[in-house]
């Protein structure tokens, strides 16, 4: 049984279903401490301006402290434990409120950095940008949520100039393309196909070529691509689910249990019962 996927009208207690956009300035954050990893149904930007602590995406820890930006994307599972005078920004918004959904964004792909510090300059730009947002979102005159949806998107491209600055990611070429196009199916089909040949097919190249090209972009294959996909998700199921092992090894595309606590183990130097032991806190 999968356990629920919080929602922004679940962490703001809202009346209501469904909520697309929230912003919130923390002065300090009211919650500091979130021992149980989670997962939300939306995107989520984190900017800290004061403090210090661990924020854990996906099973890395990353550090805290002012300046940092923290990227979340639906389904990724987190926690956190900050001091008690943390401050900063929170901005959560569902993927239905982006203006341009097909444009993308390098934080929220699945080969994107969860986080990074930004420069001064870029801090003092996004802070301001941040504080417009909050300020628009708060007085709600007249179109404010059309005004809101523009601000929103001009955050993230500043966003997107101070990533790609900080890891001087160029204009995509024909090898960057093809490398976006396999994670993109990957992400589609991790689950029911782990073998490289399957994806090359899709994209029309030989499956030496796919695993040169990841290799050469990525430092990794298309195959420990593929692998680490599946662990990931596993590890989240582990942690965020009470499925059985079982379930989740069926789920994942092994047809044998033991063979996937074997790739499990091989991977991670635990078993997936014990991982679950040490992660799940709501055994």
């Amino acid at each position: 049984m999968l356990l629920p996927t919080v929602g922004i009208e679940k962490i703001f207690n809202l009346p209501y279903n469904r909520e697309d956009f929230k912003i919130v300035h923390h002065q300090p954050i009211s919650m500091p401490v979130i021992p149980q990893a989670h997962k939300h149904d939306f995107y989520m930007v984190l900017l800290i301006e004061h403090g210090t602590g661990t924020h854990t995406i996906d099973f890395f820890e990353h550090q805290v402290k002012p300046g940092t930006v923290f990227f979340l994307a639906p389904g990724q599972a987190h926690q956190w434990n900050f001091s008690v005078d943390t401050s900063g920004f929170q901005v959560m918004f569902s993927p239905d409120f982006l203006l341009q959904v097909q444009q993308k964004f390098p934080f929220f792909t699945a080969s994107g950095k969860a986080s990074f510090q930004l420069n001064e300059t870029d801090n003092e730009r996004i802070t301001a940008a941040l504080k417009t947002l909050v300020q628009e979102a708060d007085e709600q005159v007249s179109f404010y949520m059309e005004m809101v949806q523009h601000k929103l998107q001009i955050l993230l491209i500043l966003l997107k100039r101070a990533y790609n600055g900080t890891f001087k990611i160029h204009i995509p070429g024909t090898d960057n393309r093809l490398l976006n196009r396999f994670l993109t199916i990957l992400e589609k089909h991790y689950h029911t196909n782990s073998d490289v040949a399957y994806y090359a097919n899709i994209l029309n190249v030989t499956p030496n070529y796919l695993n040169q090209v990841c290799r050469t972009k990525s430092g990794t294959t298309a195959g420990d691509q593929i692998r680490e996909r599946i662990l990931l998700e596993a590890k989240r199921m582990l942690t965020l689910t009470s499925l059985d092992v079982k379930e989740i090894a069926f789920t994942l595309g092994f047809n044998d249990t033991s063979y996937f606590s074997r790739f499990f183990r091989k991977y991670t130097n635990s078993s997936p019962v014990n991982f679950r032991k040490k992660n799940n806190q709501y055994l």
